[in-house]
């Protein structure tokens, strides 16, 4: 998939080196060009420009310099992955869970929990499951792929090619995935990192279930907390409220997804899971009637007219669903430059809210129009 090319870096190039670069460029072949023995950074580099690859990455095997860049890059030229050929017909339609996290956050325990059956190897090391493994089963009538990927850490913390690899794939796992269970440690909170991977679910146009995990060890100092089992029940609904509000503040560009709280190891609410899962991905696939939305934009626009900037006023013409999964709206205006980003959050809003259209996140294309007049919305 992908050609390291190495050359002696304080050496000029040979004739074999000429040789080889030759039969590159013909190949057609991502290559990474790579000059070895550049222990420091002050160590010149030989000229290789007219091999015609570009600036080589000056490394240090001996010394590992540079060689988590040789990593980035090398992934960088990898190319997306291979399509589900190994499926049979009949599961070619299935619906694809995403089972996405930091490590050691219990998706393994999750995925266990759910298949009802120990498939994957658990441990409290982080990264024991190194690559994605894709787990078909069927639940309700219903057919699901799982893929469960090793935790995806940050690149600082990666060491391993193999861990790092395996963090590429969870990515990749969420590219051809239906539906994407983000799973939060519910003892260590959200952090940075749940964010990035949150973000890219969103980014990519992925229905979201937040997970979040390992509840039963909350609930287990609730319990040493409350006299009586009706207190210890409103401390946890207490505590679950709260620490919903602390997600919307956390992940905010989430705030579609629903959120549910699970033990892997107590089973508590694993079907739910997937029931939440089930609905999220048919939200994803809705569709409303052009007529019905036009009639139901202008009855908000009606009640709440897009602000103006005080010379001149956005006028929303028309609008139409042309795409599901996620579902897409395309909205005609007469300058896109006058929707506010804010206006835009509203309609969604309140779009959200009329046809109870939750789970999934929205695309938006502005188009601008001057052959709508007569259907001008407000």
């Amino acid at each position: 998939d992908v050609i390291v090319f190495m050359v002696d870096g304080r050496e000029e190039p040979t004739i074999t080196d000429h040789e080889i670069a030759e039969m590159l460029r013909k190949s057609g072949k991502p290559i990474v060009f790579v000059a070895n023995k550049i222990d420091e950074p002050s160590t010149p580099i030989a000229e290789f420009w007219e091999l015609r690859l570009g600036a080589p990455l000056p490394i240090s095997a001996l010394h590992g310099r540079n060689v988590d860049k040789l990593k980035s890059a090398i992934v960088d030229e990898l190319p997306p992955p291979a399509p589900d050929e190994f499926l049979t017909a009949e599961w070619q339609d299935a619906i694809k869970i995403a089972i996405v996290g930091r490590p050691n956050v219990g998706k393994s325990s999750l995925l266990n929990a759910i298949l009802g059956e120990e498939r994957v190897i658990v441990s409290s090391i982080p990264g024991t499951t190194r690559d994605a493994i894709d787990t078909p089963f069927e639940w309700q009538g219903r057919k699901f792929i799982l893929i469960d990927t090793a935790g995806i850490r940050r690149k600082s913390q990666i060491r391993a090619p193999l861990e790092y690899y395996a963090m590429v794939r969870a990515f990749g796992a969420i590219d051809r995935s239906d539906v994407v269970i983000l799973v939060i440690d519910g003892v260590e909170g959200v952090t940075r990192q749940d964010a990035r991977i949150g973000g890219y679910a969103h980014e990519q146009g992925k229905p979201t279930v937040i997970v979040v995990s390992k509840w039963d060890l909350i609930c287990h100092k609730l319990k040493e907390e409350s006299a009586t089992p009706a207190q210890l029940r409103r401390h946890e609904k207490l505590l679950q409220s709260d620490f919903a509000n602390f997600l919307q503040q956390e992940l905010w560009f989430l705030y579609y997804a629903p959120i549910l709280y699970t033990s892997a190891v107590e089973r508590w609410n694993v079907e739910l899971i997937l029931k939440q899962a089930l609905y999220c991905y048919e939200q994803s696939r809705k569709r409303i009637a052009t007529g019905t939305l036009n009639k139901t934009l202008r009855q908000i626009i009606g009640e709440h007219p897009p602000p103006s900037d005080g010379k001149k006023q956005l006028k929303i013409y028309y609008a139409t669903q042309p795409e599901v999964e996620p579902p897409t709206f395309v909205l005609f205006v007469n300058d896109p430059d006058l929707l506010q980003e804010g206006y835009l959050r509203f309609l969604e809003k309140r779009l959200r809210k009329i046809f109870q259209w939750d789970g999934t996140p929205f695309k938006w294309l502005i188009r601008s129009s001057h052959n709508h007049g007569s259907e001008e919305a407000h």
